[in-house]
């Protein structure tokens, strides 16, 4: 199957035709939801244009031309794979394609994420919670985001962890912490120098650590006693948005919250549901 731009390119184009591909490259979804007479409006031509560019396009007209352009649409979405963390989408790409790369990265990030895991660190980590006298919680800008979600879902359980936005406060915070409690530190490059003071509070004060982060050798991993890594492939000076460690981040927490939602499953169910 040939791609869109393959499927539009003909010899000795007018100035009709060139309307016309131009709009079938940038909206290829909405024409196949297009009558011919919508598609003459929409590209200010005739559907006698259409009709000579889609025989030129060696097709017997719109209806046989859009039967291509759908399995074309379909071929594009289905081989896409790999995406790249930095520039998951490019500027021609439809909403439809940019709705599937999307996809595709929270799949592969989750799957990358997932691999990074063992079944001892996640014991450990959710006990040493469970079990904590106090759960503290650190994270600055889009990770308090993260940690916000987190605590909301632990409310469901009637668990309360400590936690604040205001970065002053924060060390303000865990200047409360004692070797009972345990901290949960979100970086995503280790280096964030609120949250390393706010780790090397905790440290001192003999606070066991489980970080969240990118980097297994950062200052936050060699203070931290569980380390969770997420996978390391953005690149903030090239990156749309932080896409990949957002979903790798939130499925380390999701996670973090079921195993403690199943350690004691019927009690939780039922008390989510008052």
């Amino acid at each position: 199957m040939e791609s869109l731009e393959d499927l539009v390119r003909i010899k000795n184009t007018t100035n009709n035709d060139e309307e016309i591909i131009k709009f079938i490259i940038e909206k290829p979804e909405q024409v196949i939801n297009m009558s011919i007479y919508n598609l003459a409006q929409a590209t200010h031509t005739s559907t006698s244009s259409i009709i000579r560019f889609c025989k030129k396009c060696n097709y017997k007209g719109f209806k046989d031309f859009k039967i291509s352009l759908i399995q074309c649409i379909d071929k594009e979405i289905n081989d896409i794979n790999n995406v790249d963390v930095n520039m998951p989408f490019r500027k021609n790409d439809t909403d439809l394609v940019i709705a599937k790369k999307i996809s595709q990265l929270s799949i592969e990030t989750i799957k990358a994420t997932f691999n990074l895991l063992s079944s001892s660190k996640l014991q450990t980590a959710v006990d040493q919670i469970i079990n904590a006298n106090s759960v503290f919680a650190v994270g600055v800008g889009d990770n308090y985001i993260r940690l916000c979600d987190f605590k909301t879902k632990l409310l469901l359980i009637n668990f309360y962890i400590k936690m604040t936005q205001l970065e002053d406060d924060q060390i303000r915070l865990t200047n409360l912490s004692t070797k009972k409690d345990v901290a949960i530190i979100l970086s995503y490059s280790g280096e964030t120098k609120k949250v390393l003071e706010c780790a090397q509070k905790f440290f001192l004060n003999r606070t066991p650590i489980i970080a969240i982060t990118s980097n297994e050798h950062s200052h936050l991993a060699s203070l931290a006693d569980q380390i969770f890594l997420i996978p390391n492939k953005e690149n903030s000076k090239v990156s749309f948005s932080n896409f990949s460690s957002h979903v790798s981040i939130e499925y380390i927490l999701n996670t973090i919250y079921s195993c403690m939602f199943s350690r004691n499953y019927l009690a939780n169910c039922k008390y989510t549901q008052n």
